[in-house]
């Protein structure tokens, strides 16, 4: 009876143990296996967020990207506006409108008709509201040249209150000698003198223009070449203002 009861007892105890075995070993599994499932979780979670970190980061640089391009369209279309703008008031002051355009387009036929350009600018120089003027008053005289500079050279207008003078470079004949005559085709210079002092001069190829205020009147003088070593002055004379 001793022993029966001794084996019942030991094979008692090795169904314990081995029960515990397996418990224990069961549980090591459930805990090795969920330590697993916790480090894949913890390295899928820190992938991601290196993933998310990146996509952040390529997100901020196209956004920066995208700022730069509109703010650079935005300038682009700032200078564009002032650009227009800047044409249209230049399209504006440049291109003739109305009666200016009309005025324009005569002066273009007429000089592809053949008119001479200063001729044409005189006309239009002297084309005016109607004043007060008297009728025009034409005399000549000789111009003094480097080789013609002796006595008194001038004519006198406005009952001689003023007087209108003038040099030229001289003429030269067929084998280069100087005369004394002066050339019209080199320029001349005229000066106009004022009863006080008052002058003005011009210098240039005849015909010339000028005009000089004495007192309260205008004198307009044209000088043009005449006969030679002649030149012609005609004086206009008008009320002024």
């Amino acid at each position: 009876m001793t022993l029966g009861r001794y084996d019942y007892e030991r094979r008692y105890r090795r169904r314990v143990r081995a029960g515990l075995i397996k418990f224990v070993l069961l549980t090591a599994l459930v805990l090795g296996v969920g330590l697993f499932a916790y480090q894949m979780g913890i390295e899928q979670l820190k992938g991601r967020d290196v993933t998310l970190r990146e996509e952040i980061a390529t997100l901020s640089r196209q956004k920066a990207e995208l700022e730069l391009l509109a703010s650079q369209m935005q300038h682009a279309a700032r200078t564009a506006e002032a650009r227009v703008g800047e044409l249209e008031g230049r399209l504006q002051r440049e291109v003739p409108t109305g009666d200016l355009a009309k005025l324009s387009q005569l002066v273009s036929d007429r000089l592809k008709g053949g008119l001479d350009a200063n001729r044409l600018a005189f006309v239009i120089s002297q084309a005016q509201t109607p004043r007060n003027c008297q009728p025009a008053d034409t005399k000549r005289f000789t111009l003094t040249t480097p080789l013609l500079k002796g006595g008194a050279r001038g004519v006198a207008f406005g009952n001689g209150t003023i007087t209108v003078t003038g040099e030229g470079q001289s003429s030269h004949d067929s084998q280069g000698n100087a005369e004394s005559w002066y050339d019209p085709g080199q320029p001349v210079t005229i000066k106009i003198t004022g009863i006080g002092g008052k002058s003005t001069s011009v210098t240039g190829v005849l015909p010339l223009h000028q005009s000089l205020v004495v007192d309260n009147s205008e004198y307009r003088f044209t000088i043009a070449a005449a006969q030679r070593s002649f030149v012609e002055v005609t004086a206009d004379r008008c009320a002024y203002p």
